[in-house]
């Protein structure tokens, strides 16, 4: 029967993922925690194998448009990997619970963001100005888009989410592209660091590949509809709206592990 939830669960995360680049995650593990009742590794893990071919939808559906940079989605693969390498071995030795408060957080963060994300906007309505949609010269360097990948790998491997909460920012504010470029290249990186992060965490046995087999079939189909309706939609009021969902589910999630480590 949970396989069968699983399947709104990943249909939901396949959407965010697919519109807004930020990893579906966000919605699997606590989707798996709170409603599921998974274990906190489990819930941390299983979301990852998932990122795989949700991604891949979805950047295949951007790239036909001409939004991947693939210089950018190149660097920041390579530190990627290596970061989620390193932020998937620590998982064996850092309290669960602890991680599972610390994704609530970023929960939280993330909410905020996306309902407002709609000032981040107007560099898409002067992105003609700066760069064209299929070339980009970006302000930072090889070394700093390598980086801006690592802390992303790390942070996609120790707690399981795509990391497209420090990408897609990140190509916003820092190599100064427009948002929907860089939610494009965003989620041709996130392919690629989910994959170590996907392998470790099966040999320490944190992923339900049963659950797996839900929420993929949820996700797959959504992250092209999100895609989709990214290109073809004003953000502003999706934005907003998945934004309120998230905070709600950030307190709720934070709450509820603060409750299990007191209790």
């Amino acid at each position: 029967m949970k396989i069968v939830f699983a399947i709104p669960i990943g249909f939901a995360a396949g959407m965010l993922a697919g519109m807004f680049g930020l990893g579906g995650a966000l919605i699997t593990t606590p989707g798996l925690r709170i409603l599921l009742a998974t274990s906190p590794a489990i819930a941390l893990g299983t979301p990852l194998p998932v990122t795989i071919p949700t991604s891949l939808i979805g950047a295949a559906t951007y790239l036909r448009r001409g939004y991947v940079d693939f210089k950018l989605a190149s660097l920041g693969s390579l530190g990627g990997i290596a970061g989620s390498c390193c932020g998937a071995f620590l998982t064996k030795i850092i309290n669960l619970h602890y991680l599972m408060i610390v994704t609530g957080i970023i929960l939280i963060y993330v909410a905020i963001v996306t309902m407002y994300r709609q000032k981040a906007q107007k560099l898409e309505g002067t992105g003609a100005k700066m760069v064209g949609e299929n070339s980009h010269k970006t302000p930072i360097s090889p070394q700093g888009v390598v980086g801006i990948g690592a802390l992303a790998g790390f942070i996609s491997g120790l707690l399981g989410i795509g990391g497209g909460i420090i990408l897609t920012p990140a190509f916003i504010h820092l190599a100064k592209m427009p948002i929907r470029k860089s939610i494009a290249t965003s989620i041709a990186i996130i392919t690629a660091i989910a994959i170590p992060g996907t392998i470790i965490h099966h040999f320490l046995g944190h992923i339900s590949w049963s659950l797996f087999a839900g929420l993929a079939a949820g996700s797959i189909p959504a992250a092209y509809l999100g895609a989709r309706l990214n290109i073809k939609t004003r953000e502003k009021t999706i934005a907003f709206l998945f934004g309120a969902l998230l905070l709600v589910f950030g307190v709720v999630f934070v709450i509820k592990e603060v409750v299990s480590i007191l209790g």
